[in-house]
Order: structure tokens, then C-alpha cells, then sequence
């Protein structure tokens, strides 16, 4: 994309004037008296033909010959990160073939929709208009605020039915993790230079990055408190105090408040200052206490990843 720095015009007392590059102009076939469509944005304007407003539908073809099939559904994911629409998957065998089905249930609206035997069709049926990524990233956020409080009730009671719904929800996070980041990606690629809705869509990125590596460490939680056999309710404080960050640093998020974001990031101080007493006071000698640790561990990242939501509030709200 070529970049141009033209002069703005006065035009009466209400309108201004940027001319137009001529060979852009001729090269669509435009002249005087023409309309061309704007979108405007906070810090970007985005001219463009009228009747080319629509996004131009990507295809690609996929050859697996040298691919096993965890590189297969890495490369079918990054495709659809890339905005791709229609993927045509050239399969070898029946490896290959479980992992492009495998690949189209964890990728929102992709869908199988031809099966030639040696070639696999994958469509991505998305209508962007009806996906904001900050209602996504809510979203996300709300399933693992629940995922935890569920934990804390598995720990208390020794609950198998919800550990095994952790591990549900924990994938539900997955697809809308690769959603979200397939938007952000296609904000960043259409604004073409840095301006703000660029720099939110990266900062959002590390939001969504949060909330995926939260779910997992939920959902690693569970399996290490199955593996122990029993409730331990004793554990239930440390979950509320990190429960207690990880919904702050939502609404912080979700509101712009850096007052509470602060608060987070002063908790999470807090937390870290107590960690050798909470390890003491839990680990013993034993096979047990090797899973109590994992489960140490990880509430101590999600609190961690807590106090990285709140730093992208204090960075999104530094005025520019």
C-alpha cells in the first residue's frame, strides 16, 4: 500500500477539500461527477469504489503430501486467522482427513462443505457485521469468570460433572479465541497504518490472549484435582482471591476504569507476596502434593494474566 500526504483545502465555511491521486482515479475507471464510498473511522478515513465496498472472498489450496495432521490443522488455522474464506485440503490419508474435520468444529463458521475422497472443501461462512471483538472478548470473559467459581466447587465438593464441563467451556474459549483474532487481524490489515483503532486492535490481542491461557490453566486445574480423588476445600480461598482479580480486571477492561485496573495490579502485588506461605502451607511430601502444586501454579498465572488485562486498560486509556 502506498503511502501519500496530501494538503487539506478550505471549502466555505463548513467543508473541506483532499484531492484525489489522478492515477488511482484513472486506473478505476472514475472521472468528475463520480461517487466514491468513505469510511469513517477515529483516525483513518478508507475511500473506496463504489461496488467495491464488499470484501473480496480469499481461497486457497492446501497440499498435506508432507504435513501430519497437527501441522494440518495449524495451517488450516492459519489460513482462517488470515481472513481466507474457502479452502480446498488436498488429503493423503485418514489422519489428514480426521484433522481438517477436527479443524472445522474448533473454527467458528467453518464448515465442511465437499468431500471429493483426495480433496476436502472448507468454507468459512462469517458475517463480520454481526461480530464485534469486544462483544467476543465479553463473551470469553464471562465463560472463564464462571469456569473458576465452578472450579471452587469442584474443589469444595469434588465435583466430576463439572470438571468434565471445564473442559467444554475451556474449548468454547478456543473458538472464539481464533474468531476474535481472525477480526483484529482483518481491523489491522484494513487500516493499512497505525492509528488508533490499529493500536486497540493490539492491545485487544493480548486481552484475548489472557482469557484463552486462563481457560486452559482452568481447565488443567480439573484434571489435576480428578487425579487427586477428593475434595479440597481449603484451597477455595486462594481461588476467590484470584476470582476476585480476574472479575475486576474484566470490568476494568470492559469500562476503561483505570482506578480498578490499579486495584488489580495492586492485588496481584498483594497475592505474589504471599506465595511462599501458600506453597508451604499446602505442599508435603507425596504424589498429592505434585498436583496441588499444578493447581497452585496456575492460580497464580491466572492472576498473573489478571494483572496483564489491567495493564492494556492503563494503555488503552493514555491519552493520544
Amino acid at each position: 500500500m502506498k503511502t501519500e500526504v496530501r494538503k487539506i483545502y478550505s471549502s466555505g465555511r463548513s467543508s473541506y477539500i483532499v484531492t484525489l491521486p489522478k492515477d488511482w482515479v484513472e486506473k478505476n475507471g472514475l472521472k468528475a461527477g463520480d461517487r466514491v464510498v468513505m469510511k469513517i473511522g477515529e483516525r483513518s478515513v478508507v475511500i473506496s469504489v463504489v461496488g467495491e465496498d464488499k470484501k473480496a472472498r480469499k481461497s486457497a489450496s492446501i497440499d498435506a503430501e508432507d504435513l501430519d495432521g497437527q501441522a494440518l490443522i495449524r495451517r488450516i488455522i492459519s489460513y482462517y486467522l488470515a481472513g481466507y474464506d474457502s479452502l480446498r485440503v488436498k488429503v493423503y490419508n485418514e489422519e489428514h482427513r480426521r484433522a481438517v474435520a477436527l479443524a472445522s468444529d474448533i473454527l467458528i463458521g467453518a464448515e465442511i462443505i465437499e468431500d471429493l475422497g483426495k480433496e476436502i472443501v472448507i468454507e468459512i461462512f462469517m458475517d463480520d457485521a454481526r461480530y464485534r471483538p469486544l462483544d467476543i472478548i465479553e463473551k470469553m470473559g464471562n465463560i472463564c469468570i464462571a469456569m473458576l467459581s465452578d472450579f471452587c466447587t469442584a474443589l469444595r465438593n469434588f465435583d466430576k460433572y463439572i470438571c468434565s464441563t471445564l473442559h467444554v467451556r475451556e474449548e468454547e474459549v478456543d473458538r472464539l479465541h481464533f474468531l476474535v483474532l481472525r477480526q483484529l487481524k482483518s481491523v489491522v490489515k484494513q487500516c493499512g497504518s497505525p492509528d488508533l483503532q490499529t493500536t486497540k486492535a493490539l492491545e485487544f490481542r493480548t486481552v484475548v490472549r489472557a482469557f484463552e491461557r486462563i481457560a486452559d490453566h482452568i481447565a488443567n486445574m480439573s484434571d489435576s484435582l480428578m487425579k487427586i480423588g477428593k475434595p479440597i476445600p481449603e484451597l477455595c480461598d486462594l481461588v476467590n482471591d484470584v476470582l476476585d482479580l480476574l472479575k475486576t480486571a474484566n470490568v476494568s477492561f470492559l469500562k476503561e476504569d483505570t482506578e480498578l485496573a490499579d486495584f488489580v495490579l495492586d492485588g496481584f502485588g498483594q497475592l505474589h507476596e504471599k506465595e511462599d506461605g501458600i506453597y508451604g502451607k499446602f505442599l508435603k511430601n507425596g504424589r498429592e502434593s505434585l498436583h496441588i502444586k499444578t493447581i497452585i501454579d496456575s492460580l497464580y498465572r491466572i492472576a498473573a494474566y489478571s494483572a496483564d488485562i489491567a495493564e492494556v486498560v492503563i494503555n488503552l486509556c493514555v491519552p493520544d
